[in-house]
């Protein structure tokens, strides 16, 4: 396996880490800080360059088993997000704009929690594409590197980018939020399934 490949692969993985920070900045436009914003790119970028490391060390032992499930993994945790914004807009809705709205505000918070879910899911694949890099005609070290730094620069467009999408469509932000979420969610289960 090439260079080229590997920044091939980099790409490929940082898709979905794209598509939830795009979610991410819609869904969660009133909580976010800079702080905040900058973390998922950081975060996305870790796991992608951490993740196919431990599926380069855990080898063909368990390639089989992960490549089976991985998908079916993604698509639950992606539908439980979506879910859970689906629930949160709903709840905001409920609240008056009295006392309440600080309590109802509360719900939709973009916590660390949120994010390393979100970074663990969409990292998923890369454990997998882990066991392809014993093929490498380089250091597995500088492979993982790549991808991460490849994952931090498409992620940070998207940053800048989801900020933009969420101020474009603005009360229904988070129901693109939603929506990127389920689709994102379906793409892994009918992967698993076909």
């Amino acid at each position: 396996m090439e260079l080229y490949e590997i920044i091939l692969i980099g790409i490929a993985l940082s898709i979905d880490a794209c598509a939830l920070t795009i979610a991410n900045c819609a869904t969660y436009k009133k909580t976010l800080t800079i702080k905040n914003e900058w973390s998922m790119p950081i975060a996305f970028a870790i796991f992608q360059g951490v993740m196919p490391l431990i599926g380069y060390y855990i080898g063909y032992l368990f390639s089989s088993v992960i490549g089976t499930i991985t998908d079916y993994i993604t698509a639950v945790i992606f539908f439980i997000l979506a879910i859970k914004i689906v629930i949160d807009i709903f709840k905001e809705k409920q609240c008056s704009v009295s006392e309440k709205e600080k309590k109802c505000n509360d719900n939709a918070k973009f916590t660390l929690a949120v994010l390393l879910v979100q970074a663990l899911a969409t990292s998923i694949d890369a454990l997998a594409v882990g066991v392809t890099l014993i093929n490498l005609t380089f250091s597995v070290y500088i492979a993982v590197a790549v991808i991460a730094v490849v994952t931090f620069i498409f992620v940070s467009v998207a940053l800048i980018f989801g900020k933009s999408l969420g101020k474009l469509f603005g009360g229904y932000a988070e129901w693109l939020g939603a929506i990127i979420l389920f689709i994102l969610a379906t793409k892994s289960l009918i992967e698993a399934i076909v």
